[in-house]
């Protein structure tokens, strides 16, 4: 039996500069037999909530499905967070490929539409989080009930046991909205973290996507056009040289294939007042002194360490090979 799921998302293929990685694992979702999508909810990040939007109606379309499409507003959660975080609902001269569309006005929010199709499917529904947790943290403000209705939480977020990538401390998804992962955190959803810690173990190279852009298809046209600016504009040397990590498309594959990593339990928290902190993911394993005097109980679990070559191999068959064979 298919296991449902929501895919909550911040895809930014489709504008150029953005991280077009999400939708990578969204392709893989959507060729894989082992996930039945009920739906996509989109959230501000690596691009404006309304790009996001429109990127993932593209490739919904683009790949005959029938999955409902459903925007969060912009923004993040907290107030104070939202002024300091503004930009990232303004970034008007990044380059938009795909049409910008705007929803219907009969249209449902995506935290209604989590909240709704979470209580109508009580205890049935995974959410795989690969953008900002916003959505996640309005939905449970208008089901106050929802932990008892989700299963788990499978997310693409935080750094466990190294160093950033946006900041020294924090890594993207949790810094962007650290109000929201604090509220998801706490409450009593089940869920499993996978972190910088095993995602920079993985890699999209320049030859796969050169790969997939000797394929004139129009589908391979525009991922390519897509994500060649991402590798050329982006700050971090390693990945001017080798290519993207698969962040998004790991923690994909991890919510159907979790054998393919190792886990450890951990109580998993995240720095909301730092001046220099904002965003950190703090994974306690009960290792520091305080942990083991406290011992709290474990929240989450953990991905500490994956199989590599059968990651790639998956990825290669639902993802590579599908594009390149179109």
């Amino acid at each position: 039996m298919s296991k449902k799921i929501i895919i909550d998302t911040d895809p930014a293929m489709g504008t150029k500069g953005g991280d077009p990685e999400d939708c990578f694992a969204i392709m893989l979702a959507m060729n894989s037999p082992e996930l039945e999508i009920l739906g996509i909810t989109t959230v501000q990040g690596n691009v404006p909530v309304e790009r996001g939007y429109s990127n993932a109606k593209y490739l919904v379309k683009e790949f005959n499905k029938d999955i409902p499409v459903h925007t969060g507003s912009p923004g993040t959660y907290d107030a104070e967070r939202n002024k300091k975080r503004s930009w990232l609902a303004e970034r008007e001269g990044m380059e938009q490929i795909t049409p910008i569309l705007k929803p219907s006005p009969e249209e449902i929010s995506a935290p209604s539409f989590i909240a709704k199709t979470c209580r109508e499917n009580s205890q049935d529904i995974e959410i795989v989080t690969i953008g900002p947790l916003t959505n996640i943290a309005h939905a449970l403000d208008e089901e106050p009930e929802l932990a008892k209705h989700i299963k788990k939480i499978t997310m693409m977020a935080g750094a466990a046991k190294i160093p950033g990538n946006v900041t020294p401390a924090a890594e993207f998804n949790i810094w962007a909205d650290p109000e929201s992962a604090e509220k998801v955190f706490r409450s009593g959803i089940d869920f499993t973290l996978v972190p910088l810690d095993v995602c920079h173990q993985t890699k999209f190279s320049r030859d796969q996507l050169n790969t997939i852009g000797d394929n004139s298809h129009p589908l391979c046209k525009f991922v390519y056009e897509s994500v060649k600016p991402w590798i050329q504009i982006n700050p971090n040397q390693n990945i001017i040289d080798q290519g993207l990590h698969l962040y998004d498309s790991l923690a994909m594959a991890l919510s159907f294939k979790p054998d393919l990593a190792e886990f450890k339990d951990a109580f998993v928290t995240v720095e909301t007042k730092g001046e220099y902190t904002d965003g950190e993911t703090v994974c306690e394993f009960n290792e520091s002194i305080m942990g083991q005097v406290f011992k709290p109980e474990p929240n989450a679990k953990v991905a500490l360490d994956i199989d590599v070559e059968g990651f790639n191999r998956l990825f290669e068959e639902r993802v590579l090979n599908y594009l390149i064979n179109l």
